[in-house]
């Protein structure tokens, strides 16, 4: 039953990824996983439930691919370019992943909307120690970190879209000077962007 969820999971990446959520079909999935519709139906009540399990695993394990990534950052803006360029590999390297996780939550159900944007809000916080580095004494308006990361996410999804997933790493120094720079100014921004160079 393990590998037959595991297979499932792949299948509706795969199928979302050449269809759609929307248009995407059980069928599809079963197929693109090789197995049965029974063996669906055991498994998952609906195709939404399905495709929660599969972007909720891979929440996860990007989550923890971005937390090995920071671990012998000196400190926060360095840990923000470890992050976004190992979060930016993973989805260069996982594609129909990349599509199902940033794309198509947006619309797919009311339910999957919710819960992408809960996960926005929850990853958003650790763009909060950035105030620390701030020099201006000027407060940063509440919604900032939530917006920037949204930001990020829109300006991702749209070279997925527009068939760019393979070169996602080439967006790090814009995708950096973007969510840097209301924390550092964007000469600190620059400073560091161009470390990568």
């Amino acid at each position: 039953m393990e590998s037959q969820r595991e297979r499932l999971l792949a299948g509706i990446a795969q199928a979302v990824a050449a269809s759609g959520y929307r248009a995407t079909t059980i069928t599809q999935i079963v197929k693109a996983a090789s197995v049965s519709s029974r063996a669906f139906y055991e498994l998952f009540e609906s195709k939404e439930e399905c495709f929660l399990a599969v972007f909720d695993t891979v929440v996860a394990h990007l989550e923890g691919l971005v937390v090995e990534a920071v671990r012998e950052e000196p400190d926060w803006p360095h840990q923000v370019i470890a992050g976004l360029r190992a979060a930016l590999r993973f989805f260069t390297e996982e594609p129909n992943l990349a599509r199902l996780c940033l794309v198509e939550p947006v619309t797919a159900t009311p339910l999957i909307a919710i819960r992408f944007r809960d996960v926005v809000i929850d990853k958003s916080r650790a763009l909060k120690p950035g105030r620390l580095e701030r020099v201006e004494a000027e407060e940063l308006p509440d919604s900032t970190e939530d917006s920037l990361l949204g930001g990020l996410i829109a300006l991702i999804s749209r070279s997925i879209v527009t068939g760019a997933a393979d070169s996602l790493e080439d967006l790090l120094p814009d995708l950096l000077d973007f969510v840097l720079s209301p924390y550092l100014g964007p000469e600190g921004a620059r400073t560091l962007v161009a470390e990568l160079a």
